[in-house]
C-alpha cells in the first residue's frame, strides 16, 4: 500500500502527539450475535467523523473510485491489525469475571458512507497540541487533492467471546482522549444497556474526566 501508516495508528502509536482532545470522533455502534440461549460474539462497528475520514480514506481508496475493493481492504487489515491488537483494540470485555482485551484477531470489514451517516458536533480536533507539534514525515498520509464532500470512514470489528455466555460487557475508549468514542444508542438491542463505566476515563483537562461510553448484554 502506498500510504504508510494511517492517522488512526499515529495516535495509537504516538503519546506526546496524543495531547489534543479529541483529534479523532467516533460514533461506535455495538451488535451482538447469539446461538442456542447465549451470545457468542461482540460486534462494534467504529464511524469516522468526515474530517478523520478525509485522512484515511484516500490512503486506502487506491484507485480511488470511492469505494473498498477486496484487495484494498487486504492491504489495510496487513497494516493496521498487528498494530491495533497491540493496544486491544481499544476494547474491553467482560463475561463475569475481570476485564480483559479480545484475545483472538476480530472478523473485519471496512467500507466507505457516503454521504456520511454521522456528523459529530462541532470541535477543534488541534486544541490543545503540544507547540502544535507536526506529524512526522514517515507518519504522514498525503491530504486528498481538492474538496470531497463529506464521508465516514467505517470498520467493522466481530469477536468472538471466549466461550457463550448469558451476559457480558464491552467498553472502547482512548485513554488519551484522542480518539474519542461515543456509543450510538439507537442501534443498541432490546437486551443491551448504555452506561458510563465507573473508572474507565480520559481526563485531558484536570477535574473534567470524560467516562467511557460501557454497554451491558443479558439474555434471560
Amino acid at each position: 500500500m502506498k500510504a504508510a501508516i494511517f492517522l488512526v495508528l499515529a495516535g495509537l502509536l504516538m503519546p506526546a502527539v496524543a495531547s489534543a482532545h479529541p483529534h479523532m470522533w467516533i460514533s461506535q455502534s455495538v451488535r451482538v450475535v447469539a446461538k442456542d440461549g447465549a451470545y457468542t460474539h461482540a460486534e462494534i462497528e467504529w464511524k469516522f467523523d468526515p474530517e478523520a475520514s478525509e485522512d484515511e480514506i484516500p490512503a486506502i481508496d487506491e484507485n480511488k473510485d470511492g469505494k473498498f475493493s477486496e484487495e484494498e481492504i487486504k492491504l489495510l487489515v496487513q497494516d493496521m491489525m498487528p498494530e491495533l491488537q497491540k493496544f486491544g483494540f481499544m476494547t474491553w470485555l467482560n463475561t463475569g469475571g475481570k476485564d480483559f482485551r479480545p484475545a483472538t484477531l476480530p472478523t473485519f470489514a471496512a467500507r466507505i458512507d457516503d454521504p456520511p451517516t454521522f456528523t459529530p458536533p462541532e470541535w477543534n480536533r488541534a486544541e490543545g497540541d503540544r507547540d502544535n507539534m507536526p506529524m512526522p514525515a514517515n507518519k504522514r498520509v498525503q491530504p486528498p487533492q481538492g474538496k470531497h464532500s463529506p464521508r465516514n470512514l467505517v470498520y467493522t470489528m466481530r469477536f468472538e467471546l471466549p466461550q457463550p455466555t448469558k451476559s457480558f460487557t464491552i467498553t472502547t475508549y482512548d485513554p488519551e482522549d484522542f480518539m474519542r468514542f461515543e456509543v450510538d444508542k439507537t442501534k443498541l438491542s432490546a437486551a443491551c444497556k448504555l452506561a458510563k463505566h465507573p473508572t474507565y476515563k480520559s481526563e485531558f483537562v484536570p477535574g473534567h474526566p470524560v467516562f467511557a461510553d460501557t454497554v451491558t448484554c443479558k439474555l434471560p
